[in-house]
């Protein structure tokens, strides 16, 4: 096959040869250009230096930015004016009121405007897994429960806990639980998983960050709780004098079931102070009663954060616990020594655990909350209203959609944390049956007309004492100087503004969410407020920050889900991270500021006050002392009595015979001429007649005066010869 001819290729480049054979023909062919693609590109012109124009950052703000901090600082503002209005001058008192009533209406408005928007991305609890409902029961624990419930009852008489009624009681309670608890109660795995351990033992101890964060910021407001504790409050009043009687009765063997003395007191206070007394070798003091009561006091922090928990999640339950840790109302009730500390301690577990079971759906947490409520019973009379408390928290949750297809489980489970807390109950039972005067004598004389005609129509006392006491919490607290500050609000205007502020948030919550806890802690608030709420008889008593203890739990909450609710907002925001951190120091710094001004309240004003109001029975108590172990005795140291002076017993507990009363009347001085021994007599400053009368009785006695540091609490002091020598050693100055 012959290859085809082509034409010459035109595209193709000339050679050299090409070039020479054309200068031979005399037509030489022209030399191309260098291809352009094969040239170096050329340089590009270096354009002289310049500023680059500086890019701002574009902001858009949003209504979003804006309600949070305002709703908080027109509330802050709102309440810091109400207190000033309520110490103030009377002159500008009530221009102040209107202004910072005008500027809560308006934080409530904005408050309300951010949460129905969605500002604050309230945190709510983890859903527990969703678990089939348990009615069932074990026949036979609960028949022996049945039978040794009656052996307890029965054999509680005579207002006396015995070895016998004790034994049944306790075991009656646990036959109980034995037959209600739900999960595995066989004893043979138990045992097993003990065996392993022995053979084995070893601790899986393991603690996240937030676990630190909760141990750190309980130490915080423990150490708080616990500080200044000996000098604050510094003097006892008449009702520690009757306390430490109760407490004596039970060191020598005297087992009340209810104390009658003083109209009558509920008995966990009284074993609690006497086992203080013996194990920490306090003894019948002043320290032996704070130790207790401050101790009630921290256990009921952690319920707090539970309920917080359940109402806005963990970073509410924490910040309640910390707000109630430094709070001046809760401080003040466990720092007094008195049985107050009682009513919320058993109200936080059981609102804590009624919450905790019916979002679990666990019947076990009604059976804890049935062991709270019967325990409160044993502790402060107050706690009587926990029981219906309960009852309403669970029909409230009956009343909406979760209950759906539960109802009748949640019954049951109600009925069995009653008969719980009826055991728990039932050597009080007994005793009020055989004298029920005794054991509601305190409530009707407050309720109804046992001691006094009410002073007027039923209705209208209890309304008017329903809006003093729901305004506790911003205005006015009070009158009694041993528990609190009189004519300031209960809480401290930080607190105070977060906690109105919080009320707001669960109520507009609970409109767009219908969640029944919202709606249940609005309504525990005035529930648990009616025992100051029922004082008819006697409305000046109300509002009583000790009797509305148990509020103390949501009113904490609600104000914890405020301050819990500043870094969500700034997260939600857009922020992240970086937000969120702002916000934990925004407030970081409310809560130091509410700390600061609890600590002034508490430490300052109500410890100046309660020096300047209460008797100095400690100085007279150590001049005894001085006296009985110098030249004398206490059988032969005296307390001229003197109407509306000190209370005598309690100058024998602070000489350190807590039941030696040293009172003698002025009629019966002249019974004492006979005595050889050294005398002491402790006088009134006021009382000339009794000087007058031992100076004739005694002429060869000498009379000096007792200088105390706060202004009229000097006292007289009589000494019959032979005591010179303690006048020397006391410092004590000559009386003109």
């Amino acid at each position: 096959m012959q290859p085809t001819e082509t034409g010459p290729d035109n595209s193709a480049e000339p050679t050299v040869l090409d070039w020479l054979k054309s200068l031979l023909r005399g037509r030489p062919l022209p030399i191309p250009d260098r291809p352009a693609e094969s040239l170096p590109p050329p340089p590009s012109p270096v354009p002289p230096p310049q500023s680059r124009p500086m890019r701002i950052p574009s902001v858009r703000l949003a209504p979003a930015h804006f309600r949070l901090p305002c709703a908080l600082i027109l509330a802050l503002f709102a309440q810091l004016g109400l207190e000033q209005a309520r110490v103030g001058a009377p002159e500008l008192s009530q221009g102040r009121m209107w202004v910072s009533l005008a500027a809560y209406i308006l934080a409530a408005a904005v408050m309300a405007w951010a949460v129905w928007r969605g500002d604050l991305c309230l945190e709510a609890p983890p859903v527990a897994p969703s678990a089939p409902l348990s009615e069932g029961y074990r026949p036979r624990w609960l028949i022996a429960a049945a039978g040794l419930s009656l052996l307890a009852f029965l054999s509680s008489s005579d207002n006396t806990f015995t070895p016998t009624n004790v034994f049944f009681w306790a075991a009656a309670l646990a036959a109980l639980l034995l037959a209600l608890w739900e999960g595995d109660l066989r004893l043979r795995p138990v045992l097993g998983r003990l065996s392993a351990w022995l053979r084995q033992p070893h601790l899986d101890v393991r603690v996240d960050s937030w676990q630190l964060l909760l141990v750190v910021g309980f130490a915080l407001v423990a150490g708080f709780r616990i500080a200044h504790l000996p000098d604050v409050p510094p003097e006892m009043v008449s009702d520690h004098a009757e306390k430490l009687l109760d407490v004596a009765d039970v060191l020598n063997g005297q087992t009340s079931i209810y104390f009658p003395r003083n109209t009558g007191r509920e008995a966990l206070q009284f074993y609690l102070a006497a086992a203080t007394a013996r194990l920490a070798g306090t003894g019948l003091t002043f320290a032996t009663l704070k130790i207790g009561t401050v101790l009630a006091g921290l256990l009921t922090l952690p319920f707090i954060y539970g309920f917080g928990s359940e109402i806005g999640g963990r970073r509410t339950g924490l910040a309640a616990m910390m707000l109630a840790g430094v709070g001046y109302w809760p401080n003040v009730l466990a720092r007094v020594g008195l049985r107050f500390p009682l009513y919320p301690l058993f109200a936080a577990p059981a609102l804590y655990f009624l919450a905790r079971g019916l979002r679990r759906k666990r019947r076990n947490d009604f059976l804890l909350c049935g062991l709270a409520v019967g325990l409160g019973l044993h502790g402060y009379s107050p706690a009587r209203v926990i029981p219906l408390v309960v009852a309403v928290g669970v029909l409230v949750y009956l009343a909406h959609r979760a209950a759906a297809g539960q109802r009748r489980t949640v019954i049951a489970w109600l009925l069995a944390a009653g008969v719980v807390a009826l055991v728990v109950t039932l050597p009080l039972l007994r005793v009020a049956v055989e004298m029920p005067d005794q054991v509601l004598y305190r409530t009707l004389t407050r309720v109804g007309d046992a001691e006094r005609q009410l002073p007027g129509p039923a209705l209208s006392i209890f309304l008017s004492n329903l809006w003093n006491s729901l305004r506790m919490f911003a205005w006015d607290n009070g009158e009694v100087w041993v528990i609190g500050i009189p004519g300031r609000p209960a809480l401290d205007w930080i607190t105070g503004a977060l906690f109105h502020l919080g009320v707001v948030a669960a109520l507009v919550r609970y409109l767009r969410q219908r969640h029944w806890l919202d709606l249940f802690a609005l309504l525990s608030i005035p529930l648990l407020l009616l025992p100051s709420i029922l004082a008819l008889a006697f409305p000046s008593e109300n509002p009583a920050t000790n009797r509305a203890g148990g509020a103390i739990v949501p009113v904490m909450a609600l104000a914890g889900l405020t301050l819990a609710a500043i870094p969500s907002w700034l997260r939600g925001l857009g922020y992240g991270r970086r937000g969120g951190l702002w916000g934990s120091v925004a407030a970081i710094v409310l809560f130091v500021g509410a700390a600061v001004l609890n600590y002034s309240l508490v430490f300052g004003q109500y410890a100046d006050l309660y020096l300047r109001s209460a008797w100095n029975t400690s100085d007279l108590g150590r001049v005894a002392r001085g006296f009985a172990d110098s030249i004398g005795s206490l059988d032969t140291a005296h307390v001229v009595a003197y109407p509306y002076w000190v209370d005598t017993r309690l100058v024998g507990v602070n000489a350190g015979e807590a039941t030696r009363d040293l009172a003698i009347a002025p009629e019966d001085l002249g019974g004492l001429v006979g005595e050889v021994r050294p005398q002491l007599f402790l006088i009134n400053t006021q009382d000339l007649s009794a000087v007058e009368s031992l100076r004739q009785l005694f002429p060869q006695g000498r009379l000096a005066q007792f200088d105390s540091e706060q202004e009229g609490h000097d006292f007289l002091i009589y000494l019959v010869p032979g005591t010179s020598d303690l006048l020397l050693e006391s410092g004590l100055t000559a009386a003109p």
